[in-house]
């Protein structure tokens, strides 16, 4: 199993952005049903079960965040925020999204954010890929 995380195969690219997007949407979604809901709207929000479901949501968040910016790098982060810019700026041209409901912005927002992330936790297997680089120091390798 580990080792199929590590695989560089598609199968891992959708896998890892899956993961993303089941933390996004899992941290908050447009629905009322995520973490920030249930923290908000608990009737006792210092009960010790919402506390640690928040923070586990923020260290797990913060994580992706961190996997995101070391793979992608700051040139790599501003070129997928340009990007994703331009998306938006297109899907309000052609009114796919509506700019006047919060939900569909929500949404879109939502989904590019667990775009990022995945393109984050992929972005050392996309480098490879793209530019035909070969890990040479792996441990098994080693121990042959």
């Amino acid at each position: 199993m580990l080792q199929a995380i590590k695989d560089s195969s598609p199968a891992v690219l959708i896998v890892r952005m899956l993961i993303a997007a089941v933390v996004v949407f899992a941290t908050y979604n447009p629905t009322g049903t995520s973490i920030f809901h249930w923290v908000v709207n608990n009737e006792n929000p210092t009960d010790a079960w919402v506390i640690l479901g928040a923070i586990v949501t923020v260290l797990i968040n913060v994580a992706l965040f961190i996997a995101a910016w070391k793979a992608l790098g700051k040139l790599g982060t501003l070129i997928v925020i340009i990007f994703f810019a331009a998306l938006i700026y297109l899907s309000l041209q052609e009114g796919w999204v509506s700019s006047t409901s919060r939900e569909s912005l929500e949404w879109l927002g939502l989904i590019l954010l667990s775009a990022f992330l995945g393109i984050g936790l992929s972005g050392a297997i996309l480098w490879r890929r793209a530019t035909g680089q070969v890990i040479t120091d792996e441990a098994d390798d080693l121990n042959r």
